[in-house]
């Protein structure tokens, strides 16, 4: 491991020790004092650590060897093992460290609670050590300098924590409360989408701690040591965005939980200058970004889930990183660390960085830092020499040591939500409920896209996703229908880009058709025939051969039948740019009407009788050819056919929303009722209803 211990120029000491030469030095012999609750406690209770502090730092020089020559590798190593020495030594740097108005005894004179809330903190090395250790600067420079300090405010913020959180003193709320005094909201790498008012460390705390409860948070968090979490809990987004994430997440997408990839959310992102001003992290998302909002987004998403992360810095462009589950730092929506540079830790590079994270997993971090205190207690400059001096030693021999208090790694945990039913629907009379794992048929065309898939959904049950920029994708249901009439039709949807849509389309109304023919078919494949145009199954299509643009379907419907409706579902390959449509009178074809682009058209037209129609492509707008229609239907009643909204507030996009009501026909007995997505940003069903509303068409 690269050294990061700078030597010490003879005659020259750092900065910071020079306070530490100006204590007095209490004239005692060897172990006549040792470090005590009693002496601390009156301290405490005098608001006055002057005495106490020159206590500590006479029975730290008195472990250390008078003769500089003694003082080697082997002595310190054994030093700083010794959890009595290594705990006094913390003690007396969070004395020296902790400023500003009030000073440490200003503020233990300023409350008794203060005086309780410094009694439990100073009595427990272990914990001074976590919040110096944490405090402590991640760059050289910072660290050498040893300037830092801990302002008295931190110690307030920490005090109302532990008030109002009793579990904020032990374990993983313990490194989140250090973590979040520390480095409050808004001081990490602040961007767009960002708060205008930045929460408080107590609400701060208050979202993640319910957020852990509520098992939303990736099972990693509760493996990240105190300095990680400082790069969660820093995040500049309000606490409202923060719990926006996670629902919106856990709704629309729980998918990007496994393998806890949640920065691939942020690659979900549009490319593209945004055309909605950027007032909450929804509205980066759905307006989509260039490198820094999606770099901003990449990280609130990250630190949402507590998942470490900081913005980057590269060449004309900005990334994220971000600590994965195993505890590694990756660089995602950018290149690669070589470039990097950490945009909220003075510029530091990726290389730096990279070498201190490594270097904080093991003793060397915490033992380099523990012998810059004790030089710092010394007054002989030829003690302090030797202890500065063998700090490169005493680190290299520590680098595959685990750090002191550093957290076991995640047990192993599931990477999708637990599967549990879906809570009971609360229904008035009369409506029909339908989970949307309740589907018979399912599909998307293999190769044009990621289709639909049945996802464990967290809220309980499981949930339909249409995948993002999917061509074709689809899902039918079985529906029991009491009586023919009109319904409405309400679906609970998710989607994170606003104006996003589901094709819903039921059978029944429209004639059956006995037969079918065309003039091509794509391979005579007859799994791509005429018939699967008039199957009732959204599923099926007709599909002409590529290269072909002019061909012809035609309908028998067995015998001659009244007609004044037409559906035709193009859907999502839209490569018709002109058509005509016939039907049969006697031995002669008559034109019903003609257009320019099929897309999804329902036609209507004064009634004609006729056993035969034919649907003519005249011309088309894809440089392939090779049109493809899912659906013909003719009749004297339109099918249930429309568009499901998932329009939503903006800062609810991505979470469950009902749509508005969607007036569909539907025929009494079994039928199918489809719910088809058009090639959009990903889109996720959890349920939809169908209320009876007329008998009318």
């Amino acid at each position: 491991m690269k050294s990061n211990v700078k030597p010490v120029k003879p005659g020259k000491l750092p900065g910071c020790l020079v306070w530490g030469m100006t204590l007095f030095s209490l004239s005692m012999t060897a172990h006549a004092w040792a470090p005590n609750a009693k002496d601390r406690a009156a301290a405490i209770n005098a608001g006055d650590f002057t005495a106490y502090n020159g206590q500590l730092a006479a029975w730290l020089k008195q472990q250390v060897p008078a003769d500089p020559a003694q003082i080697t590798k082997e002595k310190m190593l054994t030093l700083l093992k010794d959890p009595v020495f290594v705990a006094a030594l913390a003690e007396r740097q969070f004395i020296g460290k902790v400023w500003d108005q009030p000073d440490l005894g200003g503020y233990a004179k300023a409350d008794p609670k203060n005086k309780a809330f410094l009694t439990w903190v100073m009595s427990n090395g272990k914990i001074m050590d976590e919040v110096l250790l944490t405090r402590t600067p991640t760059e050289n420079a910072g660290r050498y300098d040893n300037s830092w300090s801990i302002n008295a405010i931190v110690l307030d913020n920490w005090k109302q924590i532990c008030e109002a959180y009793p579990e904020a003193r032990e374990g993983v709320y313990l490194r989140l409360a250090i973590a979040t005094v520390l480095r409050p909201p808004g001081t990490g790498n602040v961007g767009v989408g960002m708060a205008k008012v930045q929460s408080t460390p107590l609400a701060r705390f208050g979202n993640y701690l319910k957020a852990h409860k509520n098992h939303e948070l990736m099972p990693s968090f509760d493996s990240l040591t105190a300095w990680e979490m400082t790069h969660v809990v820093s995040s500049g987004a309000s606490d409202a965005d923060l719990a926006w994430a996670r629902e919106a997440l856990n709704s629309w997408n729980p998918g990007f939980r496994k393998n806890e990839n949640i920065v691939g959310m942020a690659s979900q992102m549009q490319y593209q200058g945004s055309q909605i001003p950027y007032n909450n992290m929804s509205c980066v998302f759905s307006g989509g970004g260039k490198c820094g909002p999606r770099s901003s987004f990449g990280v609130f998403i990250n630190q949402a889930f507590g998942i470490p992360a900081t913005g980057v810095a590269q060449p004309a462009h900005a990334a994220v990183a971000f600590r994965d589950k195993d505890g590694n730092w990756q660089v995602a929506l950018g290149k690669s660390w070589g470039v990097s540079k950490l945009a909220d830790r003075a510029m530091m590079s990726g290389g730096e960085f990279l070498e201190r994270v490594k270097e904080r997993k093991t003793n060397a971090f915490a033992n380099v830092e523990h012998l810059r205190w004790l030089a710092s207690a010394l007054t002989d400059k030829a003690q302090i020499k030797a202890v500065m001096d063998s700090m490169p030693a005493v680190a290299d021999a520590s680098k595959d040591a685990i750090a002191p208090f550093q957290p076991s790694p995640a047990v192993a945990a599931a990477d999708k939500p637990v599967v549990k039913p879906a809570p009971p629907a609360k229904l008035a009379p009369g409506v029909m409920h339908f989970e949307a794992g309740e589907y018979v048929s399912m599909g998307g065309i293999s190769g044009y896209g990621p289709g639909v898939a049945a996802e464990d959904s967290f809220t309980g049950g499981k949930q339909i996703h249409f995948g993002a920029m999917s061509q074709a994708a689809w899902v039918g249901y079985k529906v029991k229908v009491p009586k023919t009439g009109v319904y409405e039709l309400t679906a609970t949807l998710a989607a994170m880009n606003w104006g996003q849509r589901l094709y819903a389309r039921s059978f029944g109304a429209m004639y059956p058709v006995k037969a079918a023919m065309a003039s091509d078919v794509y391979r005579q494949q007859e799994a791509l025939g005429p018939k699967m145009a008039i199957d009732q199954d959204l599923g099926t299509r007709w599909a002409m051969n590529l290269g072909k643009e002019q061909g012809w379907i035609e309908l028998d419907l067995g015998e001659p039948k009244e007609i004044s409706k037409m559906i035709i579902d193009e859907r999502s390959w839209e490569r018709v740019s002109r058509y005509r449509v016939e039907y049969k009178a006697g031995d002669e074809w008559k034109v019903l009407f003609e257009g320019t682009d099929i897309g999804e058209c329902k036609k209507e037209f004064p009634p004609v009788t006729t056993q035969n129609v034919r649907l003519s492509l005249l011309d088309g707008k894809s440089p392939t050819g090779g049109p493809t229609i899912w659906d013909i239907s003719v009749g004297k009643v339109f099918d249930g056919t429309g568009w499901l909204e998932a329009e939503a507030a903006p800062d609810r996009s991505g979470c469950w929303n009902a749509t508005k009501p969607l007036d569909i026909y539907m025929v009494e007995g079994t039928q199918m009722l489809w719910l088809c997505a058009p090639p959009q940003r990903g889109l996720s069903m959890k349920s939809f209803e169908l209320k009876p509303k007329s008998a009318k068409p």
